[in-house]
């Protein structure tokens, strides 16, 4: 049976939170045995957002370099080419052909508004829900836990850059991104 998890998002910008989620996944003990990928899908659009600060094409980017050597995970311009807000249903829909099985990453951050996604019951049967934890947010039994240690928002690194909390391989090239465009709102 093939398997997949699925992680999604903004990715703007991407930091060692969303590369911690990753070796996580990487190291729990039923993905080696039973997953067969790991991919990221950033978002062209947060269905639950307005607009974003880097372009979808540099976010694919950036994450593309990132994740460049890690031999399970792809990163998926799926959702980047449609050039509008994806659903993750969709997302889901268009995998379900190749792989049997989909776990479905997010950040605990997320189960807020995780029931007002689009969908939402249609998709919490097709894929099992695995929940990065974050401090200060409590993750229900009903989801598996994945525990990282990094607590790190995208948010607040668009509001204040810090190069330590960037991956190493692409830090300046977000760095100067996001000086620039701060740069030119205020």
């Amino acid at each position: 049976m093939k398997t997949v998890a699925l992680y999604g998002g903004s990715f703007d910008p991407p930091h060692l939170g969303h590369e911690a989620v990753v070796k996580a996944l990487e190291e729990l003990d039923f993905i080696e045995d039973f997953i067969d990928k790991i991919i990221i899908v950033p978002t062209f659009l947060n269905p639950f957002k307005e607009g974003f600060i880097a372009p979808a094409q540099l976010r694919l980017q950036w994450l593309q370099e990132i994740f460049a050597k890690h031999k399970k995970v792809s990163v998926s311009d799926f959702e980047v080419t449609k050039k509008r807000k994806v659903p993750a249903i969709e997302t889901v829909e268009a995998l379900r052909e190749d792989y049997e099985k989909i776990y479905f990453v997010i950040g605990a951050d997320n189960l807020a508004s995780l029931k007002k996604w689009y969908r939402y019951e249609e998709l919490q049967k097709l894929v099992t829900f695995i929940v990065a934890t974050r401090e200060g947010v409590t993750v229900p039994s009903d989801y598996i836990k994945l525990d990282v240690n990094v607590n790190i928002s995208s948010s607040a690194l668009r509001k204040e850059m810090d190069r330590t909390k960037l991956p190493q391989c692409c830090a300046e090239q977000i760095m100067k991104y996001y000086k620039e465009h701060n740069a030119k709102q205020n």
